[in-house]
């Protein structure tokens, strides 16, 4: 059986993690992208509930024999990201959404570039409002580019990523979201 290369890199959520595990999609992904998954948020995603068990997530063999790999930002970086944001964005944002999003913006490497997925309007919204939307992705399209069509909960979809882009980047037209003088419109840090 021949072995499909790798597609792009993908920064996971948490809630994409446990989703993928839900749908029972995730070996499916794993085995077609190049995964990255902030520490924080292998933390974050350790289980699911079926209806009535919970079935636990390990990540651990997955990262033991580099299916998946594990980034960081260090809390420096971490807090300097922070910083920029105003409050009304920063209470929305938990530990792995911002170790994530710390790590694909500190992140330049043209040749591969990396898209973050996530269930939370406010990591596509913080995306919109720094000009850099393009680096979102749904799981809706994630696995749709595999050929698996299966129906997501609405925050999975192409429409809800669009749509929570769409209005972090009208939230920083009317200087909401970023702090100070690097509101408005501008590429780049």
């Amino acid at each position: 059986e021949r072995k499909m290369p790798k597609s792009r890199l993908v920064l996971l959520d948490a809630n994409v993690v446990i989703g993928l595990f839900e749908l029972k999609l995730w070996d499916a992904l794993v085995a077609r992208y190049e995964v990255l998954i902030a520490e924080t948020c292998v933390g974050e995603a350790l289980w699911y509930e079926d209806g009535e068990h919970r079935i636990d997530i390990d990540l651990a063999p997955y990262i033991a024999d580099n299916r998946i790999t594990t980034v960081s930002a260090d809390l420096s970086a971490v807090q300097a990201f922070s910083k920029r944001f105003e409050p009304n964005y920063l209470e929305k944002l938990d530990p792995g959404e911002l170790e994530s999003l710390t790590h694909l913006l500190a992140t330049e490497n043209p040749a591969a570039p990396c898209q973050i997925c996530s269930g939370d309007r406010i990591v596509y919204r913080v995306l919109g409002n720094l000009g850099e939307g393009e680096l979102g992705i749904s799981l809706e399209e994630l696995l749709s580019a595999i050929g698996r069509t299966v129906k997501v909960g609405r925050m999975f979809t192409k429409a809800f990523r669009e749509e929570a882009t769409d209005q972090g980047f009208k939230e920083r037209m009317r200087g909401l979201g970023v702090k100070g003088p690097s509101a408005g419109p501008k590429k780049g840090w």
